[in-house]
């Protein structure tokens, strides 16, 4: 298997379906223990995955890798903790030491300092102090990177005193102080709320060629808005710095800013890094934090803010589009106000209502789905198609179809619908006789269109000529090219379908049932049935070898 630096979510999910479809098989020739140390780290860098799901992925990966019987290593151990911190994933030190240690996988310093350093992020000081004794314990050295997450420690509560005495030790000891230690120190600043230190300390670094990332600043940002200083967040947007390629980390931390409901500064922020309509991640990026703000219940108004990102009335349909999917998806309570804007501006068809129903229908709520399909046809005038009907309701009903039929019709679903969708959904089923005694017992209109392609595969799957026949005799035409409105229209005349086209049919979608038509043809003469002269010579040409002198002599019976 060839690894490559980064893949996109479906890359990924297929990449760990099949290890895991080879379970058990000779796994090694697929893929080997240090390819999946790369596809750990892989999973940190999918472009198109949310914090969230990039540890799902890797977990997933992981567990899969462990029933495996892949033998892991302290580098894969390391990688993992590294993807847990980037992507903000709770878990405890302590337990995961344990189980390395009951694995016999020994921590090395890279594993204390990403501890220290998720312990610190968390403000947990004190356990972040309890494993750099643990480190000098087993002699592993201290570098700057451990004081620059202590600094960081310090900063999430403020403590100005005791970043200052860890900044004195570092000089004492020559510990060069880095671009990593001066952010550190301007975030303890921003959690003061003292902009202007944080300011004075970017012009010093400036001065002395230490100069901010965009994630630096956009941290600092986002620090100041969790303390609602919107202000002094302005002050800092003249830092940021438009840059080609938009990174990850950069978006990670925007999402952050909308999840404490930060629209307005985050689209703000969007645009000093660069992000325009033209830009080649613009559509990825834009589809990461729509899906981050339906996964947030962020309010609809200000969901339509990020829709509104560009001027353009391509662009935003185009996000109002995404927008709308990710929230038919996950989101009941933002999808249905959606829709409903929605519609004043773009056509809205039935099957947009299919996640909401199947939502209903796993928690098997019948009148969850019944309140829907009111929405439906009264808050936006969309009768349900037989789709609707057949895959999400019927399926879902457990009740006696007769009371099932009266609730549907109770709910303004027409009858001739509701029949449609039963026989065709027992069809599916492969229930040939049920649909068979279902249309002698509820007469009705039943269409050839919705209703024949599913009767020839059933009827073949059960060996079934017998109700095939009778089910055929008994369908009718319709010109309406649009299934849903044959179904609430009421016929003036009514057309029965010929046999002859059910058979034209049947030859063209199974050219090698060839015996199984011979029985049918038998079963036509016992229902009195006749067909065209065209009918008959295209049957004899579709026989071929297998007709005999009997079944001519049969088709010669059923010509007109």
């Amino acid at each position: 298997m060839e690894i490559h630096k980064y893949v996109h979510r479906t890359e990924m999910a297929s990449i760990i379906n099949l290890i895991d479809s080879v379970y058990g098989m000779h796994i090694a020739d697929v893929i080997d223990t240090n390819q999946i140390l790369s596809l750990i780290s892989w999973c940190n860098n999918i472009i198109d995955c949310l914090p969230v799901d990039k540890v799902k992925l890797a977990r997933s990966l992981w567990l899969i890798s462990d029933m495996c019987n892949f033998k892991m290593s302290i580098s894969h151990y390391n990688q993992l903790l590294k993807l847990y911190i980037r992507n903000e994933y709770d878990f405890s030190t302590t337990e995961l030491l344990m189980h390395m240690k009951c694995k016999e996988i020994y921590p090395n310093d890279t594993t204390y300092k990403i501890c220290i350093r998720y312990c610190c992020m968390k403000g947990n000081i004190d356990k972040a102090l309890m494993l750099v004794k643990d480190m000098q314990k087993l002699h592993f050295p201290i570098s700057e990177s451990v004081f620059n997450s202590l600094i960081l420690g310090y900063s999430q509560s403020g403590d100005i005193m005791n970043v200052n005495k860890i900044l004195d030790y570092m000089k004492q000891q020559k510990l060069k102080l880095t671009t990593e230690t001066y952010a550190a120190l301007i975030y303890t600043h921003a959690k003061l709320n003292n902009v202007a230190k944080v300011k004075e300390i970017i012009q010093h670094c400036n001065l002395n060629n230490i100069h901010f990332s965009n994630i630096n600043i956009l941290t600092v940002i986002y620090i100041l808005s969790g303390n609602n200083n919107i202000n002094d967040v302005h002050t800092m947007f003249q830092y940021l710095k438009k840059r080609n390629t938009i990174l990850n980390i950069e978006i990670e931390i925007i999402l952050k800013l909308i999840s404490i409901n930060h629209i307005y500064l985050s689209i703000k922020a969007l645009s000093c890094i660069g992000l325009h309509d033209e830009h080649p991640q613009f559509e990825n990026i834009l589809r990461l934090i729509l899906e981050h703000v339906v996964n947030n219940r962020v309010l609809i108004n200000e969901s339509i803010k990020l829709c509104m990102i560009s001027k353009d009335e391509t662009v935003f349909k185009k996000c109002f589009l995404i927008l709308l999917y990710y929230s038919l998806m996950k989101n009941d309570h933002l999808s249905l106000p959606l829709l409903r804007i929605f519609k004043n501006h773009y056509l809205i068809k039935p099957h947009y209502f299919w996640p909401l129903l199947l939502r209903q229908a796993i928690k098997y709520d019948l009148q969850g789905i019944l309140d829907i399909l009111k929405i439906m046809i009264n808050d936006f005038n969309i009768l349900p198609c037989i789709d609707t009907i057949t895959d999400y309701v019927l399926p879902y009903t457990f009740e006696k179809i007769s009371h099932t039929r009266d609730l549907l019709i109770k709910h303004n679903i027409n009858e001739t619908m509701i029949n449609n969708a039963y026989v065709l959904l027992l069809l599916k089923k492969r229930k040939v006789t049920e649909a068979a005694i279902y249309m002698r017992y509820f007469k009705g209109e039943y269409f050839y269109k919705i209703i024949a392609s599913d009767l020839r595969r059933s009827s073949i799957f059960k060996n079934d000529k017998y109700n095939f026949v009778k089910i055929s005799m008994n369908l009718i035409e319709s010109t309406d090219p649009d299934s849903t409105l044959m179904l609430n229209n009421k016929l003036n005349n009514v057309t029965f379908v010929p046999m002859d086209k059910q058979l034209h049919d049947f030859m063209i979608d199974f050219p090698s049932h060839k015996m199984w038509l011979i029985g049918v043809i038998n079963q036509l003469v016992d229902n009195n049935i006749n067909l065209k002269t065209e009918t008959v010579g295209r049957i004899h040409e579709f026989l071929h070898a297998e007709i005999t002198d009997d079944v001519v002599q049969v088709l010669q019976n059923l010509t007109k």
